[in-house]
């Protein structure tokens, strides 16, 4: 099927397997926490990233790894964190895993080298702690480009599934399946090109958004389809299927900078099914530069259809 084949493998039953830890702990109820910088994070962050640089540190050790969490901040959560989270992965794995293994894991960091794994363990904690959307998302990237994402989404509904995982990269395609297996099916961005029957999605927290410039796009292009918000990369998944045609991210302060581990995995994705990614000024997202994409002001991305004339008016609107 492709050269990323055991990439894929792995990584999609990681994803799996970190999915049914954050729907797990969802079901058994949420301990709240906050990192220094003033963020919730939750037992299922650290567990669901445990689980999944478990795999990547078995399968592909020399690949280096950017991930979101760090040990640090479970260790300083205390001893019932750091339980709680053992207990979860040791459930999630069906073998028994020691604090010290679960901390060696989260900080599992890999090489320096061409290839990097982009984790974000739940991306969209807050969607995940509103019982909102959130997605599980890893990305690899070579040489600077994003190749292959895998997103498990266990709150959104794609193809008739609720609860899917999507992959893909630019040369692969991009599929959906149920989180619980069963038939592959192939997606592909919708084919809209008239800005009156497009759909636009932004996210739900302010700090992720400007309202007011969305709405602006919206009544320059004329677009008819309105815009609604949705937490985490669920909105690549949403357009790499078709069932939208923009997503904007703006850049709501000067210094803000977006987080490699939140764009990656998406971003393969709908270049795999076929769609546009850029940032508001047309250029090219630059995973070159650490954890943040340094280089870029927010993140455009479509169906490719519409792509240049969004960059049109949010130049207009500058």
């Amino acid at each position: 099927m492709t050269g990323l084949a055991a990439e894929i493998e792995v990584g999609c039953e990681a994803v799996r397997a970190a999915s049914r830890l954050c729907l797990s702990i969802a079901s058994s109820g949420i301990d709240r926490m906050e990192k220094s910088e003033r963020e919730p994070v939750t037992v299922a962050d650290f567990g669901s990233q445990a689980v999944i640089l478990r795999a990547i540190a078995a399968g592909f050790p020399d690949d280096a790894v950017r991930a979101e969490e760090g040990s640090v901040d479970l260790a300083a959560a205390g001893t019932s964190a750091v339980d709680g989270v053992t207990a979860a992965v040791t459930d999630a794995l069906g073998s028994a895993a020691t604090p010290g293994e679960v901390f060696a894991w989260i900080d599992h960091r890999g090489r320096p080298g061409s290839r990097m794994w982009a984790v974000d363990p739940i991306d969209g904690t807050k969607g995940f702690l509103r019982g909102d959307q959130f997605a599980v998302a890893i990305g690899l990237i070579d040489h600077g480009v994003p190749v292959l994402g895998i997103l498990g989404c266990p709150r959104l509904e794609l193809s008739g599934m609720q609860g899917v995982l999507v992959w893909g990269g630019p040369g692969i395609g991009a599929f959906v399946q149920s989180l619980g297996d069963g038939k592959v099916r192939r997606i592909g961005v919708s084919g809209v090109t008239d800005p009156t029957r497009a759909r636009m999605l932004g996210s739900v927290e302010a700090a992720h958004g400007d309202p007011e410039l969305l709405q602006q796009v919206v009544e320059q292009l004329g677009i008819g389809g309105g815009w609604v918000r949705i937490d985490s990369q669920a909105k690549y998944a949403a357009v790499a299927a078709g069932l939208a045609e923009v997503y904007v991210r703006p850049r709501n302060r000067e210094d803000w900078r977006e987080r490699v581990w939140d764009h990656a995995a998406g971003a393969a994705i709908v270049a795999g099914a076929g769609g546009s990614i850029t940032d508001l000024d047309g250029l090219p997202l630059d995973f070159t530069t650490g954890d943040v994409l340094d280089l870029n002001r927010g993140v455009l991305v479509s169906n490719g259809g519409l792509h240049a004339a969004v960059l049109g008016a949010l130049a207009s609107i500058g």
